[in-house]
């Protein structure tokens, strides 16, 4: 028989979210505002350098957009769809995509560092699963819930989504590399960076596949990490997941008072 958790009331939670919910916002902004002003610095540079050429500024400046809507889309899945993303998810994202964003390409820590792609992969496996967690809290509010009190079915669900979602990534690596001829599969023996020059040699044969099957192997290790946590804390994840139905259902009375 399990033992029961306690699930803290709303009233006792509420101050603490409110300002966790400040201080996300305020991250939120430094974020944008540092990342536009490394955007216009390094984009800024790459167009007066001389040698840039217009492929490598789009793809810089690609990089430092796609941060700035991934800062945006906590406030647009809150206001459009109602579903509230929790604070320290939100900030693992954030800092997940300025490493790989706006450090990776935008100033090339991929070509610098040879090991900041691992590192990456692996720290992806773990937010992955974390994100596997919260849409869990997300399509099971309301519904049954034998499924996610089931630890077994929730530790093979970790583990597959975020396997699942890796190898999704390393097909639209492999896609864009074939369109726009970059290197972020690391398919080149003589640069790590996402661009690559004339000079650069590609890997042969069994060596090609390093990069992809590296990634695959960090993403299991990373989710296979956090699906150890949740089978041995799962009384403790019940008790957030009762109180995220909550939230979201304070979170929707809320909107609907505002609406009307």
């Amino acid at each position: 028989m399990e033992k029961e958790t306690k699930t803290a009331s709303w009233e006792e939670i509420e101050p603490k979210y409110r300002q966790r919910i400040k201080r996300l916002h305020t991250l939120n902004n430094v974020a944008f505002w540092v990342t536009l002003a490394l955007a216009v610095f390094n984009v800024g540079m790459l167009i007066f350098r001389g040698n840039s050429t217009w492929a490598e500024v789009a793809f810089r400046g690609g990089q430092y957009l796609a941060m700035l809507l991934v800062l945006k889309l906590p406030s647009v899945l809150r206001m459009r769809f109602k579903v509230e993303v929790p604070a320290l998810l939100s900030i693992v994202i954030v800092l997940f995509c300025f490493c790989a964003l706006v450090l990776g390409d935008g100033l090339d820590f991929y070509g610098k560092f040879p090991w900041w792609d691992s590192v990456l992969h692996g720290f992806s496996g773990v937010l992955l699963s974390m994100i596997a967690l919260w849409l869990i809290h997300v399509i099971m509010a309301g519904n049954d819930k034998y499924i996610y009190f089931n630890k077994y079915f929730l530790v093979l669900f970790l583990v597959m989504f975020s396997l699942g979602m890796g190898a999704c990534w390393e097909i639209v690596e492999y896609t864009y590399d074939s369109l726009s001829g970059t290197n972020t599969q690391q398919f080149m023996a003589s640069t790590t960076g996402s661009i690559f020059a004339a000079e650069d040699v590609p890997l042969c044969g069994h060596a090609a596949l390093r990069d992809t099957m590296t990634d695959l192997i960090l993403d299991l290790v990373g989710a296979f990490a956090v699906a150890v946590y949740g089978f041995f804390r799962h009384n403790r994840l019940k008790e957030h997941y009762a109180f995220a139905v909550r939230l979201m259902e304070i979170y929707r009375e809320e909107m609907r008072e505002v609406k009307d």
